[in-house]
């Protein structure tokens, strides 16, 4: 049990994350989580706050809450999306006192969650997909891993955490198929097209070339395999030079997802092949592709279509 002259938030803030990697969590899910108790304990001590979390009451946490949507410099200005993930972080650290015993309920009990606004999902136009592809025809090393890897993103809808974690071994080219480790440290088999064997395969052949050649790393750069900023940078720098409007690579994950519900596909299916494990998600889109549906329809059905004049 830590003792009182110790700066106690910052032992159970580490107890916590132990607890959490222990459990085998993603990377993802300590660094979210971490940042939430970290934030909470930069607030408590800037306040002059208990730094007891057993000490808490739901009238801190409340303000805390309020701190974090107060604009900066007063407050850190997040946005309903960044205060719910921290709502659902604190939640889960003082689960985490409860299961330990070190506290019989949590502060955040009785809490309003915060309410998240719908917000329509962000795709891409086929139009500007068209238009990027074009632009990547060119034959040099670069040119040849941005375009398979655009074109793996927009075929499989992967998440950039997972095509950073992509290997050399778990790439079948005859099967057309991908092992990649996704949220949970599930691993899933992803088929791909022939379109996309084609980008994969031209990259692969310049690849073999490269100086770290023999790095397990699919995606390799300047210095060995590729981070999430540098794949971030490389489609964002991509996107920018074919003239489409601002585009970050999830929304490449996005536009996958709408597409495939737009085109007919099966949401069990697209379950499958992004990874998801519960409905959420998939209705999102689910709603998206009905919205574009219901548009396309409106300009068949419309009464004013009837009208000579």
């Amino acid at each position: 049990m830590p003792t009182k002259s110790r700066d106690t938030f910052a032992v159970y803030h580490s107890m916590f994350l132990d607890d959490l990697e222990a459990a085998n969590k993603a990377p993802n899910t300590l660094t979210t989580y971490g940042i939430a108790v970290q934030q909470l304990g930069e607030f408590l001590r800037a306040n002059n706050l208990p730094l007891d979390p057993t000490e808490l009451t739901g009238e801190h946490l409340r303000e805390f809450m309020r701190h974090l949507a107060k604009p900066k410099p007063e407050g850190r200005g997040l946005g309903d999306s960044a205060r719910n993930q921290r709502f659902r972080s604190l939640t889960a650290f003082f689960r985490f006192l409860i299961n330990t015993g070190e506290i019989a309920e949590s502060p955040m009990k009785n809490l309003p969650r915060v309410h998240v606004t719908e917000k329509m999902v962000p795709v891409i136009k086929m139009g500007d997909m068209d238009k990027l592809m074009k632009s990547l025809g060119g034959n040099d090393y670069e040119m040849r891993r941005d375009r398979a890897m655009i074109s793996l993103f927009i075929d499989c809808g992967f998440r950039i955490s997972e095509m950073v974690g992509m290997s050399t071994d778990a790439l079948d080219m005859v099967e057309r198929e991908i092992t990649v480790l996704g949220k949970g440290r599930r691993h899933r088999k992803v088929r791909f097209t022939t379109e996309t064997r084609k980008d994969l395969n031209r990259y692969l052949l310049k690849r073999a070339d490269h100086k770290d050649a023999d790095l397990d790393s699919l995606w390799l750069g300047l210095r060995g395999g590729m981070t999430k900023s540098g794949i971030y940078r490389a489609v964002v720098e991509r996107c920018q030079k074919a003239g489409l409007p601002p585009v970050h690579p999830h929304m490449l994950r996005h536009t996958m997802a709408h597409e495939y519900l737009h085109n007919g596909g099966s949401e069990g299916d697209l379950m499958r092949i992004t990874g998801w494990t519960t409905r959420k998600m998939v209705d999102r889109y689910g709603a998206s592709a009905a919205s574009q549906r219901a548009m396309d329809a409106h300009d068949r059905f419309s009464p004013r279509k009837q009208l000579r004049y």
